[in-house]
């Protein structure tokens, strides 16, 4: 009896291990509060009239899957849970925009990327700011079947943190506070500044004549992600932060028109694994939009 007692004890140890995670101890962590992966929000279509100013908000929901086991040299970053976002783009013609677009997520709002990621102790909200475009084309007769393009350049500010270990257990050295964490010391903060780009294809069908019901959205994405040296032996003079290779999203939603308003529901899903730097689960994107005929575009 005590001896299947014991076997049991022995299968179950590494499963409560998995579940609860654990992080090398190693004499560097650094850490960092980057943007979250996503795609651009949008719904396909542009206005019909060049001249229409088009504004935007979006909300961006965005799931983590986190390494429970990460190894020195994984990524440790913090990534907004929601990134709020507004656009402000104006119709040269009929079928392109061009604008600008605004995000920022709260540091409230982390999320951490793997066990054992350490804070940004008085962190700022990470915000970028860049350029935007959008192109559709309809590609039949009846104008149903549409296909969309977009892509944006944002420059974000990201903050960062670099930590060092003093020693663990009852005898550490430092009292636990916003600067002392499992027996590693804050050694700096900064912010720095990086460059996400994203593009994406939005092909769209419209439901019932001129799109009067809404149309139907299909989404395929690329956009950057980040990564650093978040366990390491290794002192480094600054920062760790560096862009991932091309990150592909896949996704489909539905939008809507009504006269000078109009809304878009989008869920997505970055292709990552347990080998990325960071795991994405699904996300999704709720936009509402107004459009604004200026006089030229009424007069056309």
């Amino acid at each position: 009896m005590l001896r299947d007692c014991s076997r049991l004890l022995l299968l179950a140890i590494p499963a409560v291990l998995a579940l609860s995670g654990c992080a090398p101890t190693t004499t560097y962590r650094y850490s960092a509060f980057v943007p979250a992966v996503r795609p651009i929000p949008w719904d396909g279509q542009t206005p019909p009239k060049a001249g229409t100013i088009s504004l935007e908000g979006t909300v961006t929901s965005t799931t983590v899957l986190p390494d429970l086991t990460p190894q020195i040299g994984d990524t440790a970053v913090l990534v907004p849970q929601w990134t709020a976002e507004g656009s402000a783009m104006i119709s040269v013609s009929p079928n392109v925009q061009l604008g600008v677009r605004f995000a920022d997520a709260a540091y409230a709002w982390a999320q951490q990327s793997a066990t054992g990621t350490m804070p940004v102790p008085n962190a700022p909200s990470s915000w970028g700011l860049g350029p935007e475009l959008h192109a559709s084309f309809p590609l039949d007769r009846e104008r149903r079947f549409w296909l969309g393009i977009a892509a944006n350049f944002m420059s974000y500010d990201v903050p960062y943190a670099e930590w060092t270990l003093l020693g663990t257990g009852p005898a550490a050295p430092c009292t636990s506070s916003t600067t002392c964490v499992d027996g590693y010391s804050l050694f700096d903060t900064r912010t720095e500044q990086h460059w996400v780009y994203s593009m994406g294809l939005y092909p769209s069908f419209n439901v019932g004549p001129g799109g009067r019901y809404g149309h139907i959205i299909a989404l395929a994405s690329m956009t950057n992600g980040f990564r650093n040296d978040g366990f390491t032996d290794q002192p480094t003079n600054g920062s760790t932060v560096s862009s991932t290779d091309p990150i592909v999203l896949l996704g489909a939603g539905y939008g809507i028109r009504y006269e000078c308003l109009h809304a878009s529901a989008l869920l997505y899903h970055p292709l990552t694994d347990d080998s990325s730097p960071v795991n994405y689960g699904f996300g999704a994107q709720l936009t509402l939009g107004v459009d604004l005929e200026t006089i030229s575009a009424r007069d056309d």
